[in-house]
């Protein structure tokens, strides 16, 4: 699967302790349901991070789950996938627009008769 038009959801090889970019996109499944994070913190017994509508900064809405009860961690980027879809569907139709303008000279012109 190509991470180029989708939100590019992968797992990680492995996770070392240590701070992952404050807008990384972390999927936490953890008994059979995930939780999406940013501002994760990969600890060697434990990994938190703040749910993804709270502000990166909100220390006081951090939550922690020992790493024996993660099932498996998911990156992505929903939100970049959403931004390159809509250049696609914009994208594309305009290139053939203009590509079609180019062909047959001045046949772009709008309201002409």
């Amino acid at each position: 699967m190509s991470a180029s038009c989708g939100p590019g959801w992968h797992r990680p090889a492995q996770l070392e302790p240590g701070l992952l970019a404050p807008r990384q996109q972390v999927e936490v499944w953890s008994g059979g349901s995930a939780r999406r994070w940013h501002a994760v913190q990969v600890g060697s017994d434990s990994i938190s991070g703040v749910p993804f509508m709270r502000p990166t900064d909100c220390d006081s809405c951090r939550i922690a789950v020992p790493r024996a009860a993660v099932d498996s961690i998911r990156l992505g980027n929903p939100e970049g996938a959403l931004f390159k879809t809509i250049g696609l569907v914009f994208g594309i139709p305009a290139m053939v627009y203009l590509i079609l303008c180019v062909a047959h000279g001045n046949g772009c012109a709008m309201g002409r008769d």
